[in-house]
């Protein structure tokens, strides 16, 4: 890739027990390399080739792929928790341990599944017109889960329309027996599940969906978010009414492999939350301070889902309610303007300080009269995070969140130096 040489690794393949390796170019694999090679003209299609291959050889396998702008990896984790519960009575199953959703991500996850495994989870990303469908033809879906749709790789495609009916076209990989599980209320997402020419029945989730599929009760409880979707009662481990609705969609997908609400609910409720997805920790600061790491990546929409988390956190006596953002990448011609909402989304839910990171935010549109950031760092270097990280102070509660290229998760590393005379963080 564009770090490295593939072919430099092949050694430490070796020493660590590797049958064979695939390789493009026999003149770089590095002397004493002692193991079978074979020799191909592109490795990212031999891999996609194996693992179709793969997915074909493991019988009555049921693959659910997850797409969506928002909360993929976290839905995943989710889906897999309710389906896969294997103590509480649940199917074997595999699912990605990381985002592994590009071409070599997909492929990698469907040669992970284990010859009785009966569902794999797999996530299905992009960033261009085309990917989903493309990863769609390795994974072969038998259901498909559609988490939101909101201005996520807006650069590359160009309008929400066009999210819309990219993200729609995981549904067309999946068969007649299938199902495509979405929220209800997203007219942009109808309107292109309606022109893709699905055979899949469409299964909508929300508030105002009538019987089974009805979303109601979605509320804060100690350790995590309660809902209750038809008549059945569940609660997953993790905050924001956000992941609510991913959970339940979620469940619909393992009521459809045939799993009794009594199984899902327990294993949603012993799912394991994502690192840097609203993963909360504590610096035993006098008042403490605790943090909230979302910082794995962003847009429009999960930024008003973190803030929406961090308007609800309890605060200690006198701390504030921080929210530390980096920019939003590849939002293209609606960047100020983004960046300039999420501004005033912080205001109006009430977050006490607003620090950003990144040339987004400092040059944010805001409205005349309004105040904007309390701090704007027109940079990301690690200077500007620890100016921002000397502001923040003990008995604050701080949401972290900003796209990957940011790393804001700097910011975190740097509060816990600041403060390593309180101890081990918790």
């Amino acid at each position: 890739g564009e770090a490295t040489d593939g072919h430099l690794h092949l050694p430490g393949a070796a020493k660590a027990g590797a049958a064979m390796a695939i390789v493009t170019d026999a003149d770089a694999v590095p002397e004493g390399v002692d193991m079978p090679l074979l020799l191909v003209g592109n490795a990212r299609d031999a891999l996609a080739t194996l693992a179709l291959w793969w997915r074909d050889l493991v019988p009555g396998l049921k693959v659910v792929a997850i797409t969506g702008s928002n909360g993929k990896t976290t839905t995943c984790r989710l889906m897999h928790a309710a389906a896969c519960a294997e103590r509480s009575g649940g199917l074997r199953g595999t699912a990605p341990a990381k985002s592994f959703n590009n071409e070599l991500g997909v492929p990698v996850t469907v040669l992970n599944a284990r010859p009785d495994d009966a569902v794999l989870v797999c996530e299905v990303g992009m960033s261009t017109p085309g990917e989903i469908a493309a990863r769609c033809r390795t994974a072969c879906p038998d259901a498909a889960i559609i988490t939101t749709v909101a201005e996520a790789h807006y650069a590359g495609l160009g309008s929400l329309e066009a999210i819309a009916k990219e993200k729609a076209s995981i549904a067309t990989a999946v068969g007649p027996e299938g199902i495509v599980v979405v929220p209800a209320g997203l007219p942009l997402l109808d309107a292109a599940l309606g022109a893709c020419g699905t055979r899949a029945r469409i299964v909508r989730v929300g508030p105002d969906e009538p019987g089974a599929n009805r979303l109601r009760s979605v509320r804060s409880v100690p350790g995590g978010t309660a809902f209750t979707l038809g008549d059945a009662a569940f609660t997953v481990p993790l905050a924001g009414a956000h992941n609510a609705h991913n959970a339940a969609l979620a469940v619909v997908v393992a009521r459809w492999l045939g799993l009794p609400d009594a199984v899902i609910a327990s294993g949603l409720a012993a799912a394991e939350p994502v690192p840097m997805r609203l993963e909360r920790s504590v610096i035993p600061t006098e008042p403490p301070i605790t943090i909230i790491n979302d910082a794995y990546n962003a847009n429009p929409g999960s930024m008003r889902a973190a803030l929406a988390v961090l308007a609800e956190a309890p605060v200690a006596a006198g701390g504030r309610r921080v929210a530390a953002l980096g920019d939003m990448l590849e939002l293209g011609d609606i960047a100020q303007g983004a960046h300039g909402e999420i501004l005033r989304v912080a205001r109006d839910a009430g977050i006490d300080t607003v620090f950003t990171l990144g040339p987004g935010f400092a040059g944010a549109d805001v409205d005349a009269g309004e105040t904007g950031a309390d701090l704007a760092e027109p940079t990301t270097d690690d200077a500007a995070v620890a100016r921002i990280a000397a502001r923040i102070r003990p008995g604050d509660t701080v949401l972290i969140k900003g796209s990957r290229g940011v790393r804001l998760e700097r910011l975190a590393r740097d509060l816990r130096q600041r403060h390593a005379h309180a101890g081990s963080t918790a």
